[in-house]
């Protein structure tokens, strides 16, 4: 993994290999910043690989950004989590007009 510095904020370079997830996996048991529920479903969780690894960046508040499709979907904690397969995961909803954020995860270390 490469990290880069530009002014405040740092991009991470992230690699993974797999796909979607699946409901009833890991991911599941973790909770998403706003609502508390759930983090992920049948197909809201996709590997940084799988998205063509988007820009990914740290704020100083310790949330990240990462840019899906056009969108810089925003990620605060306690949505933001340690993965448990070292992947990068972003999960998201894509029901609405703009990708709704779920949860963030990251390799154990970045966080």
């Amino acid at each position: 993994m490469r990290a880069l510095v530009f002014g405040a904020s740092l991009v991470l370079a992230v690699f993974a290999t797999s796909g979607p997830s699946s409901a009833g996996d890991w991911r599941s048991k973790y909770k998403n910043g706003r609502t508390l529920e759930s983090c992920c479903g049948d197909k809201d969780c996709r590997t940084a690989a799988s998205l063509g690894f988007p820009k990914i960046t740290r704020r100083a508040d310790r949330g990240y950004n990462v840019q899906v499709d056009g969108y810089w979907l925003s990620y605060d904690f306690p949505a933001v989590h340690a993965s448990e397969d070292d992947n990068t995961w972003i999960c998201y909803l894509k029901s609405s007009a703009e990708p709704d954020p779920l949860c963030l995860f990251l390799p154990p270390g970045i966080i």
